[in-house]
């Protein structure tokens, strides 16, 4: 089966490494013995001690088998995994019934950045309308809004945190949704 990944998907797994080199070289002096890898957190579960201060629980979203088993990633990039990451935004809803595909925490120079995908079977316009508002009702401003048929886009802003969501429809039907974030 061909999973060939759309332009959306590469932007968001480009902005995801750059994300995690600018950590590696930030915090990689070169002179030190690595750190041991960290155990991805359980699917749901409360982030662990050695997960960043003040980071809240992420939101628990369980795959409850709507989304067909095709969509969802087969191999996952070192350091991936398939769920929201602990330092989530607690103000950036999950999209009603989306499951996600994959999804990365870290903190980078102080700031805590995020990115996740979500896979929903509702359509790109559906999800554009919600987050549009859903933003909005948390505080946020939108700084830039596209919809289009070959996919749609938010920025916005709250306070010092910046956001990023792209919306894609799916070949298999539904949509993908992307959300990166900093703050």
């Amino acid at each position: 089966m061909d999973r060939s990944r759309t332009p959306v998907q590469h932007l968001f797994n480009l902005a995801l490494a750059f994300a995690l080199v600018g950590l590696a070289v930030a915090c990689d002096s070169g002179t030190q013995e690595p750190d041991a890898p960290e155990a991805a957190h359980e699917y749901g579960a409360p982030p662990s001690a050695s997960d960043a201060e003040g980071a809240t629980a992420a939101p628990e979203v369980p795959r409850d088998g709507s989304i067909a088993p095709d969509r969802f990633p087969a191999d996952l990039p070192e350091g991936i995994v398939a769920e929201i990451p602990f330092n989530f935004p607690s103000n950036i809803p999950i999209y009603p019934g989306a499951q996600p595909a994959q999804g990365k925490g870290a903190d980078l120079e102080g700031a805590a950045v995020s990115g996740v995908q979500l896979l929903s079977n509702d359509s790109p316009e559906e999800i554009f309308s919600f987050y549009e508002s859903a933003l909005r009702d948390n505080g946020w401003d939108i700084t830039e809004s596209k919809n289009s048929e070959l996919g749609s886009s938010i920025s916005a802003t709250n306070g010092s945190c910046k956001a990023a969501l792209f919306i894609q429809g799916s070949p298999q039907g539904g949509s993908d949704i992307f959300v990166i974030n900093e703050c």
